[in-house]
């Protein structure tokens, strides 16, 4: 549920009462949901299985200039597959678009994404590569790519149910830190909320997260950061299998000239990469 948001921040800043006997019921419900509901998330986390997604996130950045309250709002809706390994996300095909309130809406592009490597494609960017080549390469700088940090892990949703009420059959909502729900203590002063959707199987079918930023001194550049993600999953359990473009057709993103990168920009490739 965190893809692209670290570039939508990137892009953002450079634009600039009840019975006790049934208290006890429901008591005890919350406290057995979360390892179901975990147990039945890990059951899909098998190699060759996989899910749907369509995700709406965004950021929203408050910030004062010349004295004047200025916001930037940067949204991002992404639509695919994901495919699984053992215990994780292990590839995943999605298309992407952008958008903007101060630019409007940037072309969309497509990526798949497996391993450390990203592959970005769209007509008009097949149309700007050299002659044979209709995808872009990208790696990941690091042993994680960002691209397949999509969804929500195990791990995350056993914290957010432990700290989570049922409000409606099959729905749960809580409240966080920023620190607790990023285990790190020097993640800054921040709160966030989140809202679970489950089937009659126990599988999520939803998950909406808002996080909100503060700064941790007068030097920051802004006065507010809010971020918001709303997955929707769907297909739990489908064979899935995602593989990576033709070498053939693949060129890195290193070896574009000056002139290229230019035009692959322009018709879609985001220009801080797909990462």
């Amino acid at each position: 549920m965190k893809l692209f948001l670290a570039s939508l921040a990137a892009t953002a800043v450079a634009v600039c009462a009840v019975a006790a006997p049934a208290q006890a019921a429901s008591v005890a419900s919350v406290q057995a949901a979360p390892a179901n509901k975990v147990k039945a998330l890990k059951a899909q986390l098998i190699p060759g299985k996989g899910v749907k997604i369509t995700e709406s996130s965004g950021i929203t950045l408050d910030f004062t200039a010349d004295d004047q309250a200025m916001q930037v709002q940067v949204n991002t809706t992404t639509v695919g597959t994901l495919a699984f390994g053992k215990g994780n996300v292990a590839a995943a095909d999605l298309r992407v678009r952008m958008s903007s309130r101060q630019t409007g809406p940037e072309l969309p592009y497509r990526v798949i994404a497996e391993g450390r490597n990203a592959y970005v494609t769209n007509v008009g960017i097949a149309k700007a590569l050299p002659s044979g080549r209709s995808w872009i390469q990208s790696k990941a700088s690091g042993r994680k790519n960002a691209v397949l940090d999509m969804g929500v892990t195990p791990a995350e949703l056993q914290f957010m149910l432990d700290n989570a009420s049922e409000v409606a059959t099959g729905q749960y909502q809580g409240t966080a830190t920023l620190a607790e729900f990023r285990h790190d203590k020097s993640a800054g002063e921040g709160k966030v909320e989140f809202h679970l959707y489950f089937d009659a199987h126990n599988l999520l079918t939803r998950a909406v997260v808002d996080t909100t930023t503060y700064p941790d001194d007068d030097t920051t550049a802004y006065d507010q950061m809010a971020f918001h993600t709303d997955t929707k999953y769907s297909g739990w359990g489908a064979k899935v299998k995602i593989s990576a473009p033709a070498a053939g057709k693949v060129i890195s993103e290193k070896k574009l000239n000056a002139k290229t990168r230019k035009a692959v920009i322009k018709a879609g490739y985001p220009e801080s990469g797909p990462f």
